[in-house]
């Protein structure tokens, strides 16, 4: 049974892998809670199955999709840095329209794709069984944007943009174009949520709008699963963690519904996960670990400064 629960876990966690690092780049890079991520989601799905049934071929599809979500990326950054908007309710606004431009890219709620040749048939075409081909397509498309998204990470730009997320009045101070870093972040960031929602639509054979409901707290749960599990400063080991991250989290999901738990319960199940992922983080120890009176003072200190820092944007 664990061997069946890890290869599904593989199979559906890697055609979620491009999101996960779309979430690492918004929320752990750049600092900025999108929640664009799952709209671009379902507008990458809806714009890759389109281009399927218009005729081109599955690469050229997954990549309309990815520019689908990059289009919606560099909405939210232009509502948040020149609008002034912040960036929460920009993420929100953008998530319900992407619904609707998602329904008229398909001229309906949902498109079958069973004619029409996707990067799995491809796969399966040489020959590879149907489990095997999806690992093998999630695989090579998750480890592309890995090796892209690390190399991007380690050059002066991808350093300049990470100095942005950690602290942006310092990078302002260097002369750093922070507003740039935000608006080019968050278009990469919806580009890869978006061409995991080309890959997701491409394996089941066919796009259904209600895919994206969701879907970003599968993201946050590999952010939250990877980073407990591996801690590290280095872009390599964070990239890799979040990937590792939505494998673990199909893999309890799969095991979880092979103990019979209800389908219907997933989503509580996913939400319990995440609790118990960021309580066993709080300060690098267990939530109910036993410190001396020092200790105790500090991480006080510690949770006073996360409460006064923890602060949204005025709205307007």
């Amino acid at each position: 049974m664990i061997r069946d629960v890890l290869f599904l876990g593989l199979q559906i966690g890697l055609l979620y892998g491009p999101l996960a690092l779309g979430v690492y780049l918004a929320i752990n890079v750049l600092s900025l809670p999108d929640l664009t991520l799952e709209g671009s989601f379902g507008l990458g799905g809806a714009a890759s199955a389109t281009g399927l049934v218009l005729g081109l071929d599955p690469v050229s599809a997954l990549l309309l999709g990815m520019c689908a979500g990059a289009l919606a990326g560099l909405t939210t950054a232009i509502l948040h840095v020149v609008l002034q908007m912040n960036v929460l309710l920009a993420g929100i606004l953008m998530t319900t329209a992407a619904w609707s431009v998602s329904i008229i890219v398909m001229g309906t709620g949902n498109i079958s794709l069973v004619r029409a040749e996707t990067l799995f048939v491809w796969a399966e075409a040489i020959p590879l069984g149907n489990q095997a081909a999806t690992i093998l397509v999630g695989g090579v498309v998750t480890l592309l944007f890995g090796l892209f998204l690390t190399w991007l990470l380690g050059t002066g730009f991808g350093l300049a943009t990470r100095v942005t997320g950690l602290n942006i009045q310092t990078a302002r101070s260097m002369g750093i174009r922070t507003e740039m870093h935000q608006v080019i972040g968050l278009m990469l960031a919806n580009a890869l949520a978006a061409a995991s929602g080309a890959l997701v639509a491409q394996s089941q054979g066919f796009m259904d709008v209600s895919i994206q409901g969701g879907v970003i707290v599968v993201g946050l749960a590999a952010l939250t699963i990877g980073m407990s599990v591996m801690r590290s400063d280095r872009i390599a080991a964070g990239v890799l963690s979040v990937v590792a991250g939505v494998v673990i989290y199909r893999c309890i999901v799969a095991l979880s519904l092979r103990m019979g738990i209800p389908p219907n319960a997933v989503k509580l199940i996913t939400a319990i996960l995440v609790f118990a992922f960021v309580a066993a983080r709080i300060h690098g120890k267990g939530i109910f670990t036993v410190t001396s009176f020092v200790g105790w003072q500090a991480r006080r200190r510690k949770h006073m400064q996360f409460l006064e820092n923890d602060r949204v944007a005025p709205l307007f």
